[in-house]
């Protein structure tokens, strides 16, 4: 970023003043880094980026995605459930990869209200807002629904009753909120069932993000993956030490390195067996670009089929090739964020004997034609993973080209929640217990991945705070969404700031050995 550039922004009304000091500060420590060694003819440097779903917080990827993009940084892969579904989604429609998408989506999200997305009947839209203005709301409501009880309960006691058929009417009195309740609780039950277990149909929302799509040419997948998704020499990108046998040779040096820094803990046959395969890798000595490509992933979930679906790669278990050249890529993300029972699950009946379709359940499924799904069902892709990293995770890494960029989310409650509890606090009651149980396997696959991976959490991923606001404030004004954008913002600051490429080159390098067994276990310090 020149001066000139730093001062049009610092001009600028986008950024707060908390975030333009922050930039101040920290542009002459970000400015003139490396970030990844994929670069275009303008010096943009490319990376992989994955985004975690939250709800309304997307707002604050969009600050994230802000903070990126000016410091040159673009985007060959993307990837992300719900929020981050739809920020993946526009950044893949909207202008071309070397153009900056952050200030674009930015005024999309802004204009957009999110209460809108509510569209099912008014007196679900009341009673979300009641419950997200009052922390206390369930609390206050159960108190007066007792304190009625009683009342009605003690009113045979404290009045006399000269018949006994008035006495018999007066402990009928209890009985009438039961009724109540009961009333409206089956009439709840019935709206479920009438309306597929959703409170809202989330039509708005798909036709929202449809008509967006269009703004940007975007009318069907074949458009977008036409305009998106390229590989290798089409990708019209450089590699910064050169388009010849560069890459190739730097490659071979560091492997090597790597082996002289660790000799004691390297098994030299497996070693000599891999430094053989890359010399004579001729697709990456005689291509830097062999294997690279972009692609826009959405992950949502099919609790038919039971499993996390990855739009557009799998989409061929519930679209034909034909089917794709007219549906709108605005349904993979109205799959990926229907929130359970808050949102209609999005269904897609199978063409089962469509050849396309046919193929894709052998391959991804190994299914017969016969043993096909009729209907795909999906709801948030949150409920298996919520934050896709693994997608972009390539376990043969000959050496890294370009990082792997990640933003999660989190709020104040979420922090403390994250040093721990005691016993008594998860088995306190009922609730705590399952909420705890609801919690650990809700995206566990990230969790699992994660947990083996720790080298993603020390050089890939920035949280971003997102305060005391709820995810599914929906009601969210603007003075919030601004609040959001800039946290989004200064996490991308911090996490620039400390990046070290050259270091996550040589670090993901030996997670490529360890995995592969070149790093002696037995010289991993391990208990039992």
């Amino acid at each position: 970023m020149t001066t000139e550039e730093l001062q049009t922004i610092l001009d600028g009304n986008i950024l707060s003043k908390a975030s333009k000091e922050k930039l101040a500060a920290l542009h002459s420590a970000i400015s003139g880094k490396e970030f990844s060694d994929i670069l275009d003819a303008e010096g943009h440097q490319y990376v992989e980026f994955v985004q975690e779903g939250g709800g309304v917080w997307g707002t604050a990827l969009v600050g994230y995605l802000y903070g990126l993009e000016i410091f040159g940084i673009r985007f060959l892969k993307v990837a992300g459930t719900s929020a981050g579904a739809i920020n993946t989604m526009l950044i893949a429609a909207c202008r071309t990869k070397a153009d900056m998408k952050s200030e674009i989506i930015r005024d999309i999200l802004f204009s957009w209200n999110f209460a809108d997305f509510m569209d099912g009947r008014p007196f679900i839209k009341r009673t979300v807002r009641a419950m997200l203005n009052n922390k206390h709301f369930l609390t206050i409501n159960a108190v007066i629904a007792a304190v009625i009880m009683i009342t009605l309960i003690s009113i045979p006691f404290a009045l006399s009753s000269e018949t006994p058929l008035k006495a018999k009417l007066l402990f009928l009195i209890p009985l009438i909120p039961v009724l109540i309740v009961s009333l409206i609780i089956k009439m709840l039950y019935n709206s479920f069932r009438k309306h597929n277990s959703g409170l809202n149909p989330g039509d708005i929302f798909l036709d929202t993000i449809r008509k967006t799509l269009d703004g940007f040419g975007i009318t069907t997948v074949a458009d977008l993956n036409r305009k998106f998704v390229q590989k290798e020499y089409d990708l019209n990108v450089n590699y910064r030490y050169g388009n010849g046998y560069e890459y190739y040779n730097i490659a071979l040096q560091n492997i090597e390195k790597i082996k002289n820094n660790n000799l004691e803990h390297i098994d030299q046959t497996r070693y000599r067996i891999f430094y053989e395969s890359a010399v004579n890798n001729d697709y990456y000595k005689n291509n830097p670009f062999y294997q690279l490509k972009s692609e826009y992933i959405v992950v949502t979930t099919d609790i038919n089929a039971k499993i996390k679906v990855e739009l557009p790669t799998m989409a061929n278990l519930y679209w034909s090739e034909e089917e794709l050249k007219h549906i709108s890529p605005a349904e993979f993300v109205r799959a990926s964020m229907s929130v359970p029972f808050f949102f209609e699950p999005f269904q897609k009946r199978i063409i089962k004997d469509d050849d396309s379709v046919k193929y894709a359940w052998k391959f991804w499924m190994n299914t017969k034609p016969e043993d096909i799904y009729p209907v795909g069902i999906f709801i948030d892709g949150g409920s298996i993973s919520n934050f896709p990293i693994d997608l972009f995770h390539a376990e043969e890494v000959f050496y890294p080209r370009m990082p792997l960029f990640g933003v999660q989310l989190t709020s104040d409650s979420d922090i403390l929640s994250e040093k721990g509890k005691t016993s008594e606090q998860i088995l306190k009651t009922p609730f705590s217990y399952a909420g705890n149980i609801i919690d650990t396997l809700r995206g566990f696959n990230d969790k699992s991945f994660l947990t083996k991976h720790t080298f993603y959490h020390l050089f890939s991923i920035q949280t971003v705070n997102c305060g005391k606001s709820s995810w599914l404030n929906f009601f969210m004004k603007r003075p919030e969404k601004e609040e959001l954008f800039n946290r989004g913002f200064q996490a991308a600051l911090d996490f620039l700031s400390q990046f070290d490429w050259e270091k996550y080159k040589y670090e993901r390098m030996m997670l490529t050995m360890k995995e592969k067994k070149i790093m002696k276990e037995a010289d991993t310090p391990t208990v039992g």
